[in-house]
């Protein structure tokens, strides 16, 4: 049996050889052009000193060369740093440092100057017939990757997987996101999150991905209509730009898209089942889980089951769920908790942060995931509040305490709290409010290019005081109650 992902990759390589493997920037490669040249680039690490388990932190924007490398670094059983190209500078920096990466493979035109051994992107070695670096003697319980969480700025949790959890996560996504070797993904979201995922598990399937830079609507229709896409991932935003481009029901090919982060509020899904036809199916996770802790199955996405689209579905066909009390004690159906997940592909750890590891885990091997809901009777997952205290817009996770750092900065701030509030696009958008005597559109316009464009408030409001709880902590339940009234979920 293949416990790691290199030698599912090495198996995939040798099934699949002719089939195509990706396309991007109006070009193509089979899975034999992916085998030498990722081959190629598994030599020219090994010739800086990468062996296995060492990280190597990938900076790249979308392209065949993510995925090359990705490979390579896998075949090397080296572990993979992936870091989202929308990061300030300085977090990227920081990331490196911190997994103490041998070598990082840099797209230099993003402008971040990246400490320690770099390869740029344009030096990677070409395809040729070089001999693959023998698989190496690693474990199952080996590091394979470290994904960083949040990092609008401050410093971000490194999230490390072993071999076997990576691995035993596509097996799961394969089958619940349902892909199978003819499909052709269309990918646009950033190949440093899921939709990295999603190609790996495309390879190992014998699947096609089809790359693009980044997501535009006009593309993505012209993909559609031509380009034979059977599959594809989206977060609601980008669904509803599709929609607000067309009129009707079209004869797309589609048969899968898989969307996250965010419900799609039901009059958008009602149209979208109009238009696209019953094939949404909706995943929920977290980077300590990732992707599949729970699914709404094609079937669920009922608009005459209005309670099943209120669900984030039930648990993945390799994860479990359960809702805790304050004092973790499992809460029967109905009641509202704190969720729980477990699964094989279950973080290993923070890194270098035994406490926050300690915190995260429950006995029985539960994690924690900060978010409040319950189950119901048929053991679908109602989410109604955010525990930890992060905004998700637009499927990026925005941690408020690192925003209000910056904002904080600000002179004429003298406090500030930052929450999500209700956006029909983004599900959530970031809010300030805050304390001091200052223009709130200088301080919208101040925060561009200090944060992260997707964290950066979209609105903002001045009040004499700040709420607090009896226990001194500012009460932001008190300030989000307004911007949510009349919602079941104080989340988007």
């Amino acid at each position: 049996m293949r416990t790691t992902l290199g030698a599912e990759f090495t198996a995939a390589f040798e099934r699949y050889r002719d089939r195509t493997a990706v396309e991007a920037g109006g070009r193509s490669w089979t899975f034999a052009d992916l085998d030498r040249w990722s081959a190629a680039v598994a030599a020219q690490l090994q010739g800086l000193g990468v062996g296995a388990g060492d990280p190597v932190a990938l900076y790249l924007g979308n392209g065949v060369e993510f995925v090359v490398a990705d490979v390579a670094v896998a075949r090397l059983g080296a572990v993979k740093v992936p870091i989202n190209t929308l990061l300030p500078a300085d977090t990227v920096r920081y990331i490196v440092a911190a997994v103490g990466a041998r070598v990082s493979v840099v797209d230099p035109s993003l402008g971040v100057d990246v400490p320690g051994r770099v390869v740029p992107v344009d030096d990677l070695a070409e395809p040729r017939a070089v001999p693959a670096p023998p698989l190496p003697s690693v474990g199952p319980d080996a590091r394979a990757a470290i994904y960083f969480t949040g990092g609008t700025t401050g410093k971000p949790k490194g999230v490390v997987h072993t071999q076997a959890s990576v691995v035993a996560l596509h097996h799961a996504q394969l089958l619940e996101a349902e892909i199978v070797q003819h499909d052709r993904l269309l990918l646009t979201t950033p190949l440093a999150h899921a939709a990295g995922l999603f190609a790996q598990s495309a390879l190992l399937r014998g699947a096609t991905s089809v790359i693009e830079p980044g997501f535009d609507a006009d593309a993505v229709l012209s993909a559609l209509r031509g380009r034979g896409i059977t599959w594809t991932f989206l977060v609601p935003t980008m669904l509803y730009r599709l929609l607000d481009l067309l009129d009707g029901p079209e004869a797309f090919g589609l048969r899968t898209v898989v969307y996250g982060a965010a419900p799609i509020t039901p009059d958008r899904l009602a149209r979208a089942l109009d238009v696209f036809g019953p094939v949404f199916v909706q995943l929920y996770g977290q980077t300590e889980c990732p992707n599949w802790g729970t699914r709404l199955a094609k079937d669920d996405h009922d608009p005459a089951r209005p309670e099943l689209l209120d669900s984030c579905g039930r648990a993945s066909i390799m994860a479990d769920v359960a809702i805790v009390s304050d004092r973790f004690d499992a809460l029967p159906a109905g009641e509202t908790g704190e969720v729980c997940l477990r699964s094989p592909y279950v973080l290993e750890s923070y890194l270098d942060n035994p406490s926050a590891t300690e915190e995260k885990f429950l006995p029985g091997g539960w994690i924690r995931t900060g978010d409040i809901g319950f189950l119901d009777t048929e053991g679908y997952l109602h989410l109604r509040d955010r525990q930890a205290d992060m905004v998700i817009s637009g499927g990026m996770n925005v941690y408020c305490r690192e925003v209000e750092d910056v904002l904080a900065s600000h002179p004429a701030i003298s406090q500030v709290a930052v929450i999500g509030v209700p956006h029909d696009d983004w599900g959530e958008a970031v809010h300030a409010v805050i304390v001091g005597s200052v223009d709130v559109d200088e301080v919208l316009a101040w925060s561009r290019g200090r944060l992260a464009a997707y964290a950066r408030p979209k609105s903002a409001e001045l009040v004499d005081d700040l709420p607090v709880t009896p226990f001194g902590k500012i009460d932001k339940k008190v300030l989000r109650a307004p911007h949510w009234a009349g919602r079941e979920r104080a989340i988007g």
